[in-house]
């Protein structure tokens, strides 16, 4: 069975918020039998021509299914009306004040909760939309309004055909709305919200505009719609969607002024240049089915970096993807509950749960390693290959290593099959044996075993004059110690080294001849190699030390986040407070106020150091939080430190709220949000969950508290304690989504630190599919805690 194409006309009444709808779906397919998903809609009738077909549902498949033999083209009538969702997913309200919007989420499986349809990857169909509205409404889709008709007393706007593309990646949306416009060639470009929610300048549009044409140039291909809306949505479940020619975003990763911190400019830039890269992969070639959804998503977020960093070369974007992909990847993968970049999946809810660091951290970094296995050349030539082969329709993983393959000459399918088909990744143990350095490899996992399996290693070695590659293959090799300085150059290669003493003391004695992402390896392998328990304590500290003296404002973030890790794990522990007191006041030190003009790291790297000192210092957290009563006219980087000082040093509910009321964007909603759960006291704490309950805090932002909470040593037992509730308003909202199985992975393993025996009764009595992933990935994170924070003196 193939579409052709949805004609679709739906009638929305905007205050009831419900709608009707008919569609004629135009099919090929002789003799195959006739079926559609559906999920919670009303599906009246059914026909073909004058004939009516017979239907059931199968709530629990989420298909309609029929007798019904199709001819060789045949257009199928189908009548129906829904309730616009009060969840995140479908067709869905979103709130903002007294006001909303209607929009949409349809990946993966949210469409089939809108309009009766053939909701999977590989049916592909033109999508010909109309939607009757009020008249002082205005509607958003994929196209540019065709025209505008009267319909009784209200409108008919009626959009241009789209281009043939997948279910998921519809979007319709009705409101009252603001607008910028900007020509970018032959698009036009618009940054729209709801009225009066345009909180930004046009710094969105022209990142889009630079982007765009950087795309355009690398793939060979320009971009095919006639224009482009990037949407501001003032409730949503993800952080950003690609729906083409009209993406989807948080108000926080798309708004932008001048009170905008150095951190979410960054991320601005970064999903943007994410959701547009999608226009070519993952909208123009789509994955056949959602075993592949790694493919749209890692090289999305490969892409989004690469092209960040061309433009913005003093921001330092790889940097930003070692601290945010790499290392949450590497962390992930290290778990025996964690699964293959391509992963089998069957159900809605398997679909869910592989929205993960995996698809898009690992991914990710897998394709930098193939780039710098096949060369940069090649490696772009087979991507034009690639998309050009299959433009408009769909494809597979191994159809891209075939196409990067065959522009390189090289092994890539071999190496990439080996890869991606199973969970994982090797650790290298290095030693020096004479005048040879010994190489093993074995896998990492945080438990601290291991297995037999092995992987085809491309290898980047750093000498004194030169970087050598080779593809390391067997268990065990040697290579010559002469010259040698540290295996995997600017951390390219997905895997980890721990090296022994002498090796590790050459290191540090070479470090100023190493680049910020060798130093930031080298401390994150260390950290790693503490967590699994290959290395005690005083050895990962050693290491840490001889190296922490770096300006590198990477490689500060990156030790300054262990250090704030540590504490958490181990408050009160008086070697990780001294240690983390030293680390943090002598860079603070050095760095000194914020300079007008100084790089855009610096200004984040002394907010992250504050924030442990913060942490460690009860003085420096008492002074950080007399500036709470300035709070909107201080610097934006420094707010949320402020903000959770004050939080930890007070216990005041009641400033705290007052500040919530009167924020205006965002950022400060979730900086607020974050610090009331350091507030620590169950009373104080119980009145920020009242806020939750009484739907007082945007939907979208409810897990910034509970992560928060988690963080916080003095609020775990409160959050313990109302963890049911947690579990279950997130399930409410996210339905589809990975986000209650996600804040069960991130919270428990702090909660659960001296609640062992709770915490696992507790999980027992989560059964459903949904969240299978997050109890057993949790489990596993608090038993790898428990063991380090003994291994803390």
């Amino acid at each position: 069975m193939k579409i052709e194409k949805y004609d679709i006309e739906l009638n929305i009444d905007f205050r009831k918020l419900e709608y009707t709808g008919v569609e004629k779906i135009t099919l090929a397919g002789e003799g195959d039998t006739l079926f559609l998903n559906s999920v919670g809609i009303d599906i009246h009738e059914m026909s073909s021509g004058e004939k009516p077909i017979k239907f059931t549902i199968n709530s629990k498949d989420e298909t309609v299914n029929t007798d019904h033999r199709l001819g060789q083209t045949e257009t199928i009538e189908v009548k129906f009306s829904a309730k616009v969702s009060e969840t995140l997913m479908g067709l869905y309200v979103a709130k903002y004040g007294n006001e909303h919007m209607i929009t949409t989420q349809f990946e993966s499986t949210g469409a089939r909760q809108a309009f009766p349809c053939v909701d999977h990857p590989d049916y592909k169909a033109v999508f010909s939309l109309k939607l009757v509205i009020d008249n002082d409404l205005e509607a958003i889709s994929n196209m540019p309004v065709a025209s505008t008709e009267k319909a009784g007393d209200r409108k008919r706007v009626v959009f241009n055909d789209t281009p043939r593309m997948s279910t998921y990646l519809l979007y319709i949306g009705v409101g009252k709305f603001d607008s910028i416009h900007r020509k970018m060639g032959h698009i036009d470009g618009y940054l729209t919200a709801p009225k009066g929610r345009l909180l930004s300048n046009d710094f969105p549009l022209v990142e889009a505009d630079h982007v765009i044409a950087k795309y355009e140039d690398y793939f060979g291909i320009k971009y095919v719609l006639p224009k482009l809306h990037l949407i501001s949505v003032p409730e949503f479940g993800a952080g950003a969607m690609e729906n083409w020619g009209a993406i989807t975003f948080r108000e926080l990763v798309i708004l932008v002024n001048d009170k905008t911190s150095a951190s979410v400019r960054h991320r601005v830039s970064e999903v943007v240049a994410h959701e547009l890269a999608h226009q070519w992969f993952g909208d123009l070639v789509t994955m056949e089915w959602w075993n592949d959804l790694w493919l749209n998503e890692s090289f999305a977020t490969f892409m989004s970096f690469k092209m960040v960093d061309e433009l913005h070369k003093d921001w330092y974007m790889w940097g930003d993807f070692f601290m945010t992909e790499t290392a949450g990847a590497l962390n992930g993968d290290s778990l025996q509950n964690s699964h293959p970049i391509e992963a089998e999946v069957k159900t809605p809810d398997d679909i869910a749960q592989i929205f993960d660091e995996i698809s898009y951290g690992k991914g990710a970094s897998i394709l930098r390693m193939i780039e710098g296995y096949a060369g940069r050349d090649n490696f772009r030539n087979g991507i034009r290959k690639y998309l050009k082969d299959h433009e408009y329709s769909n494809a597979k993983g191994s159809d891209l290593w075939e196409s990067i393959e065959k522009a390189s000459g090289m092994p890539v399918s071999r190496i990439m099959e080996a890869w991606i088909r199973r969970k994982g990744y090797p650790v290298i143990l290095a030693s020096r044996d004479g005048d040879a350095v010994k190489l093993r490899q074995e896998q990492f996992l945080l438990d601290g075993s291991s297995t037999g399996e092995t992987w085809p290693i491309p290898l980047t070695i750093v000498r004194e004059n030169e970087t050598e590659s080779m593809l390391m293959e067997d268990r065990e090799m040697a290579i010559p110690a002469a010259g040698f300085i540290k295996l995997n150059s600017d951390f390219t290669g997905f895997y980890r080294t721990i090296y022994d003493s002498s090796l590790l003391a050459s290191i540090s004695a070479s470090r100023n001849r190493l680049s910020g992402h060798d130093l930031w390896g080298l401390a994150n392998d260390l950290y790693a190699a503490l967590q699994s328990g290959r290395i005690p304590y005083g050895y990962y500290m050693g290491g840490i030390m001889s190296i922490w003296d770096t300006a590198d404002p990477l490689v500060l973030q990156e030790i300054n986040s262990q250090m704030n890790s540590l504490y958490l794990l181990k408050p009160h522990s008086k070697s990780v407070r001294e240690a983390a007191m030293k680390f943090a006041s002598m860079h603070l030190e050095r760095l000194g106020e914020k300079r007008s003009g100084e790089e855009i790291n610096i200004s984040i790297a002394r907010a992250a150091l504050s924030m442990t000192m913060s942490l460690v210092d009860g003085r420096f957290a008492a002074a950080m939080a007399e500036n709470f009563s300035r709070y909107f006219s201080l610097d934006p980087d420094i707010r949320q430190v402020v903000a959770i000082s004050y939080a930890r040093t007070s216990g005041d509910f009641d400033s705290l709220k007052e500040t919530l009321a009167r924020c205006v964007t965002d950022e400060d909603r979730t900086k607020i949000i974050g610090a009331m759960g350091w507030l620590g006291r169950p009373e104080a704490l119980g009145r920020a969950l009242d806020l939750i309950r009484n739907g007082q805090v945007k939907k979208q932002d409810t897990g910034r508290f509970y992560i928060s909470a988690a963080s916080c040593p003095d609020s775990r037992e409160f959050l313990l304690t109302n963890f049911d509730f947690m579990v279950r308003q997130l399930k409410e909202v996210f339905v589809g989504s990975r986000v209650p199985s996600r804040t069960i992975e991130a919270t428990v393993p702090l909660i659960g630190i001296g609640r062992e025996a709770e915490m696992r009764r507790l999980l027992q009595g989560y059964t459903s599919p949904d969240l299978q992933t997050g109890v057993k990935k949790s489990l596993e994170g608090l038993y790898v805690n428990i063991r380090m924070a003994k291994a803390i003196p």
